[in-house]
């Protein structure tokens, strides 16, 4: 009997990506680049304007910087004029500009490029590895994303698998990937907690595993916070002492920003292991024609010191987790570390003195999301499949009037979900349509949360029932009902610019912050300048 078409595991890192397979129930990682199990989620334009994607595009990050692109997961589906984006420009040394659609995208070789397209890169390559090792086509996938990311986020990723060749199955939340590598067919009761500190993320997320049923409680993170934060407090800090002995600045050298960004990073590992490194780079920059070298001694103390500040935030965040579902840490009764970050001895040692249990060894923190992803896409369609029952990370809701969100799915909600509305009347008595701008975030302002687009439908259909239906891959889906009363599925517009009128929202925010008394349903002047500000990107 022929073998059921294989579908892989992707885990789409922001620093390494990994594909693993299933054969007999058991997954293993797939061989990538050089004889590794990983694959540099690195992508550059040679000199010569060949492609390279992994190691050998890793290989030119200091002779080539400006055509080597790496970190993008951070960047991928969000805005060009989002203050996320904006907070990583100068984060890179290729450029960062605006893409179709007001997404932010990437410069290579004078061209520009999506996010999608260059994750698409990655995973084609993975493609075409995962083929040749394990003999034969390959044409489905698993893909695992961080749990705090958005909607735009969770279908660029998708869109990314697509560009590659991929029919992407499912995507799949990171730490519930993790999960599953952890309790698959183990007949596990368990509580346990997800620490999952990667290259550029931070995701938490408290399951309880009862058999095959795998329910996420609470998830909670940081897009913003990961290894390469780490890196880039050693790189501050060599840069620093550079500038104290050397009297020279090496902030505006790429090439040297890049070599120091490399010896950071492979400092920083070192340093899980012996106490004491020394970051030395020969040739660094000269003096009047004479070579000037960098060496600069670390301790695994001074580096505990520099980074303290950003482990505390990770069980901040853990924290807020369990109180929001009212969990007690005595109640974990396992801890998983996930992503190359949780190996640093300070991570481990707060683990322990946080819950007063060490993490579990014997779940390797590189693969783990890559094996459960391919486990996932093995059961999919068996009888005895897993079952997952994951849950959302932001609240989803639309913007009021006066700047504001209604929320209508909540945080922590249970996935696959439908919740229900009445579709309000139109902003103004004359209007043709009835427009809702959808926002996922947890602020209770529309300017701190991520704009997923706009419902718009006539003004005759004021008061029907319009349906949000969350997938389990925990993609939104909106449904309107028709005058007929059958569900009709609205794709969402999109604004070409949904970011300046945030901007512009935002001062009137500030403003009434500013007034002594602030009224939560807003002044007559804020609805009409709101008004007038929206009419601006009404799109006939």
């Amino acid at each position: 009997m022929a073998d059921r078409p294989r579908i892989v595991g992707i885990d789409l890192g922001t620093t390494n990506t990994l594909v693993a397979s299933v054969r007999n129930r058991i997954p293993k990682i797939v061989p990538t680049d050089r004889g590794n199990l990983i694959l540099p989620s690195v992508v550059a334009l040679s000199s010569k304007g060949d492609l390279l994607v992994g190691g050998v595009a890793k290989d030119q990050m200091v002779t080539n910087p400006r055509n080597t692109l790496w970190g993008t997961k951070r960047l991928i589906g969000r805005k060009y004029h989002s203050k996320s984006v904006e907070d990583l420009r100068g984060a890179f040394p290729y450029d960062i500009v605006e893409g179709p659609g007001g997404d932010a995208a990437v410069m290579m070789g004078g061209k520009l490029y999506s996010l999608p397209q260059v994750s698409s890169f990655v995973l084609s390559q993975l493609k075409t590895i995962a083929e040749q090792f394990l003999g034969g086509p390959i044409d489905a996938a698993v893909i695992s994303v961080p749990a705090y990311y958005n909607d735009n986020q969770r279908q660029a990723v998708k869109e990314a698998g697509r560009l590659a060749g991929f029919d992407v199955k499912r995507i799949v939340n990171e730490p519930t990937a993790a999960a599953l590598a952890y309790g698959f067919n183990r007949g596990l009761d368990q509580k346990i907690l997800v620490y999952d500190l990667g290259g550029g993320t931070f995701d938490v997320s408290v399951l309880h595993l009862s058999g095959n049923v795998f329910e996420v409680l609470a998830t909670g993170g940081d897009s913003f916070l990961g290894g390469a934060d780490f890196d880039n407090r050693i790189m501050e800090y060599v840069l620093e002492r550079f500038r104290e002995e050397a009297k020279i600045d090496l902030a505006e050298n790429t090439i040297a920003l890049q070599r120091i960004k490399n010896a950071a990073e492979a400092a920083k590992i070192d340093l899980t292991l012996i106490p004491n490194v020394v970051i030395d780079l020969p040739f660094i920059d000269e003096r009047k024609g004479k070579p000037l070298d960098l060496r600069i001694p670390l301790t695994r103390e001074f580096l505990n010191s520099l980074t303290g500040d950003l482990v505390d935030r990770t069980f901040e965040i853990c924290d807020r987790v369990l109180a929001e579902k009212g969990i007690a840490r005595s109640e974990i009764d396992e801890i998983i570390l996930v992503g190359g970050q949780s190996r640093m001895p300070l991570v481990q040692q707060k683990i322990q003195a946080h819950f007063g249990k060490p993490p579990r060894k014997g779940v390797h923190p590189d693969e783990c999301v890559a094996l459960g992803a391919a486990l996932l896409g093995d059961s999919l369609g068996s009888i005895d499949a897993v079952t997952l029952l994951d849950a959302l990370s932001m609240p989803i809701g639309y913007a009021l009037p006066n700047g504001r969100v209604k929320r209508i799915i909540e945080k922590n909600s249970l996935i696959p979900m439908v919740k229900s509305f009445r579709l309000p009347p139109p902003k103004e008595p004359s209007a043709q349509f009835i427009e809702l701008d959808i926002f996922q975030g947890d602020s209770d302002l529309m300017v701190d949360n991520e704009y997923l687009g706009t419902v718009r439908v006539p003004s005759a259909a004021a008061g029907r029932k319009i349906d949000f239906r969350l997938t389990e891959e925990c993609l939104l889906q909106v449904e309107v009902e028709e005058a007929s009363g059958v569900p009709r599925k609205v794709d969402l517009a999109t604004r070409d610019t949904p970011e300046q009128l945030k901007k512009a929202l935002q001062e009137v925010v500030i403003k009434r912050e500013n007034q002594p008394v602030a009224s939560s349903s807003g002044t007559s002047d804020d609805r009409g300048l709101f008004s007038s500000i929206k009419s601006i990107f009404r799109r006939g």
